[in-house]
């Protein structure tokens, strides 16, 4: 007979819980639409919902949660390029296996380009993470940042607004 170590049945318990209401607030914000029309599973994969587009949430939610707002306020990113095509506008874009996604569309839409179709690729310069202008609360954010953790690990402790800077 085989035996799962014990951290791994906590893990599995605290999985199958219900998530505690500042985490259901959260996973409501997750998806709730900012005033230019993106929600955080536009761009990111959460609990089965969402576009895996974007940083993977459940790297970040292993974090201290004053650093995953840090995350998601910060305004300039590395993951986000500006892409000058040969022809046509130059978009946001974020690199996804040899494809990129364009970020001006809602939901990002796929561009196939191959090398030769780039005129330049360069640092993000204008794109913002559409938090930046969601305009959130500093509670929102704990319960917001209290669903990726609930939704990565399990933590059903919550997250104080004291640790939101």
């Amino acid at each position: 007979m085989r035996y799962l170590p014990y951290f791994l049945i906590l893990s599995l318990a605290a999985f199958a819980a219900d998530p505690p209401e500042q985490a259901k607030r959260g996973k409501e914000l997750f998806a709730l639409k900012s005033a230019s029309g993106f929600a955080c599973f536009t761009c990111h994969q959460l609990d089965g919902e969402g576009l895996a587009v974007g940083p993977d949430l459940k790297t970040m939610g292993r974090l201290h949660p004053r650093a995953v707002a840090m995350g998601i306020l910060a305004t300039r990113t590395q993951y986000v390029q500006e892409i000058s095509p040969t022809t046509g506008k130059s978009f946001p874009a974020v690199k996804y296996g040899e494809d990129y996604f364009d970020l001006s569309k809602n939901p990002p839409a796929k561009v196939t380009l191959s090398p030769s179709e780039i005129k330049s690729a360069k640092d993000n310069g204008d794109w913002k993470h559409p938090p930046e202008s969601r305009g959130l609360k500093r509670e929102q954010f704990a319960d917001l940042i209290a669903y990726i953790r609930f939704a990565t690990f399990g933590d059903t402790k919550g997250v104080p607004v004291s640790d939101i800077p």
